[in-house]
């Protein structure tokens, strides 16, 4: 048996004391006259080996407690049998190096001062002991074990990593390079695995282990100065599309994790040419939804971000998007000879809407694919090849408008209706279809309307189709009749139908202002080319609405880096690949231009903000995570002063100091005990 403070075993000394009063009375003796002592001697002699008896048992009771006291504040540890397993030993270190680590500790950032806490571990190993650092990036060059040189260049050229990674994914993958050395190099002994972190609770993942009675694990907590963080949490347009001369709100949610409120937090915008400012207030751990009203008066892509200034981590402190406010919107009208020119017509009232013409059986492949809003207006039905076409380009972005025919085909329609996530359609009704209801609260009708509008009893159509699977179907219906049927529903902002065709048998629709507008609403979603932003390990891809057959590699250039992109193409459609290893470590948040032999799209990069919310693991919460999956020889420490004053020796021990304690409290309840109830 160890102790960590041999030196307070210097007061087992102490224990002298109890013996001496033990042996020696110092009780004042009184002189107490009686007539007789006979009888009081007769008592005497009878309890005095019992009183000697109760006497000794006192004394060890006070002793044993004493001394199991003296040895829990000395705590007592016992190596365990790890070390004599054969082999050499292994040390492996994580240094986490995710973007929390960049806070301000003690001694600089905690990465850094991880950083050097693992050093110093390094610099008392012994000379053979085999060594494996490793990081979130968990990439071919940290699966060797390497030498201690090795090791200290490695950690010097270690910075701040754009993914997190859990307590799962980093034991697992360590317990794999242990198996892959030892089956293909040598067998280790001691296995010493230590994690420096400063433990978020978004780490706290893990499944369950099996580790060798030869792995000890050692956790040390890095805690910063400040558990103070506000960050942008998001941003979006309070109208789904951009165009040009038109009223447009920017959206900036900033969140204050901490239990201090943000009195005057400066929050920049820039969009494009146009450049804001405002201060606010954001009460603890609270957050705040900053509005920024402007005209649009920039054309094609526009770049923008906001931005705060925040003293604490400042990875999420800027919010990069990118948008595009298209000259036209292309919109592919197919119809039968006899349709309705009533869809035409209403396109046409706007200049930037391009409408090209054609019948069903005369599609051209080419114009579909770029159109922006492709329109099926009194089709009663609907071949197989155009389905899949439509099915392809419904998967490309680009959105459907589907009005039916009045005799349609219900097995021509209801497959496309299915894959489009729009309801299927069944007989035709013709008793209670009055409109009865706007859903004007949904994003659809944004900025539509002056005022809510009040339930309804207008009579716009005489018959209409019926919905079959509206519990199943994930459509959302936008006008509701009187028998609460569907007139007219979206699937997203990426497919919308009408249950009531425009023949004149089927009603005055047509007639009705609503009807222009909900389909003018329709081409403006379509008109949205990409979104206004990706995040960086989250995201996978990106969707851009665009042509590219060239052999030039596709490359995202910003201002500090170059970085060639994988893509999936198809007919006006490409989806960039952001996901990775190679995109994680060279691709930084940003405004990036997608190039090969010409400029293609500006697309804005994002870091994902899982780890602004600044909630720790405690010391408790992660020994009983381990404990549960399998890992019950942990020694946890937490670094709040500095690493420079934290002891780094990896002794691997089980302490017992708490049950020195218990037994301390046992030995003078025992003698609490005695002297009570032993009369």
């Amino acid at each position: 048996m160890e102790f960590v403070h041999p030196e307070r075993l210097w007061f087992l000394f102490f224990l002298l004391i109890p013996i001496v009063i033990h042996l020696f009375h110092f009780r004042k003796r009184k002189t107490l006259y009686f007539s007789s002592l006979r009888f009081i001697q007769f008592l005497e002699k009878e309890q005095q080996s019992t009183r000697k008896l109760k006497h000794l048992l006192v004394l060890i009771s006070r002793i044993l407690a004493l001394t199991a006291l003296i040895c829990a504040f000395a705590q007592p540890q016992i190596k365990n049998s790890t070390g004599q397993h054969s082999g050499k030993p292994a040390l492996l270190i994580y240094l986490d190096n995710s973007f929390s680590m960049s806070a301000i500790g003690t001694e600089g950032t905690l990465l850094s001062e991880g950083r050097e806490l693992a050093k110093r571990m390094l610099q008392k190993i012994a000379p053979d002991t085999r060594v494996l650092i490793c990081s979130n990036q968990l990439n071919h060059s940290e699966q060797r074990f390497q030498t201690k040189a090795e090791a200290l260049r490695y950690l010097d050229n270690l910075d701040i990593y754009a993914l997190s990674r859990s307590l799962g994914d980093v034991i697992t993958w360590q317990q794999r390079q242990i198996k892959k050395h030892q089956e293909q190099k040598e067998k280790l002994g001691q296995i010493r695995q230590v994690f420096i972190s400063d433990f978020q609770r978004t780490q706290g993942k893990l499944t369950a282990q099996q580790p060798q009675n030869n792995q000890a694990f050692f956790a040390y907590q890095l805690k910063a100065q400040q558990n103070q963080n506000a960050y942008i949490d998001s941003i979006w347009f309070a109208k789904p599309t951009q165009h040009y001369q038109t009223e447009q709100m920017l959206m900036v949610r900033v969140q204050n994790f901490g239990d201090q409120a943000k009195k005057r937090l400066e929050l920049n915008v820039k969009i494009g040419k146009i450049k804001r400012t405002m201060f606010m207030q954001i009460a603890a751990n609270g957050s705040q939804v900053a509005s920024f009203p402007y005209n649009e008066i920039n054309k094609g892509y526009v770049l923008g971000q906001a931005q705060i200034n925040d003293q604490q981590i400042h990875f999420d402190d800027t919010w990069h998007f990118s948008y595009e406010v298209p000259e036209r919107t292309n919109i592919y009208l197919i119809e039968e000879a006899n349709a309705s020119p009533n869809v035409a017509k209403a396109f046409a009232v706007e200049e930037r809407y391009s409408v090209q013409t054609t019948l069903p059986g005369e599609v051209a492949s080419n114009s579909l694919a770029s159109a922006d809003l492709i329109v099926l207006n009194g089709l009663n039905e609907i071949s197989s090849g155009l389905q899949d076409e439509l099915i392809t380009a419904h998967q490309n972005g680009q959105r459907i408008l589907i009005i039916p025919g009045e005799d349609i085909s219900f097995n021509d329609y209801n497959p496309l209706l299915r894959a489009l996530s729009l309801s299927e359609l069944g007989s035709v009704q013709s008793n209670a279809l009055n409109l009865q209801r706007i859903n004007d609260d949904d994003p659809f009708f944004s900025g539509v309307f002056e005022k809510k509008q009040e339930r309804l009893n207008v009579p716009l159509i005489k018959k209409a189709y019926t919905v079959q699977n509206k519990a199943q179907s994930s459509a959302t219906p936008l006008l509701i009749t009187r028998s609460g049927q569907a007139l007219f529903m979206r699937a997203n902002t990426t497919a919308f139908l009408w249950t009531t065709a425009l023949q004149a048998s089927f009603g005055s629709l047509v007639n009705q202002s609503l009807f222009p507008t909900i389909l003018l609403r329709c081409a403006e979603f379509a008109s949205k080319r990409y979104p206004e932003y990706a995040i960086l390990g989250k995201d996978a891809q990106i969707k851009v609405r665009a042509n590219y057959e060239d052999e030039t590699p596709l490359r995202l250039i910003s201002s500090e880096t170059e970085f060639i992109a994988q893509y999936v193409g198809s007919p006006n459609n490409l989806r960039i690949q952001i996901g990775g290893m190679a995109a994680l470590e060279r691709l930084k948040a940003g405004i990036y231009e997608l190039k090969g032999a010409e400029t293609l799209a500006q697309l804005a990069l994002n870091y994902n903000r899982s780890e602004s919310k600044l909630e720790l693991l405690t010391e408790t919460s992660l020994l009983e995570l381990l404990e549960a999956n399998g890992i019950k020889n942990c020694t946890f420490n937490q670094i709040k002063e500095g690493q420079s004053l934290s002891d780094v020796e990896l002794k691997d021990t089980k302490s017992y100091w708490r049950l020195f304690l218990i037994l301390g409290l046992i030995f003078l309840l025992a003698e609490l005990s005695l002297l009570k109830w032993w009369k």
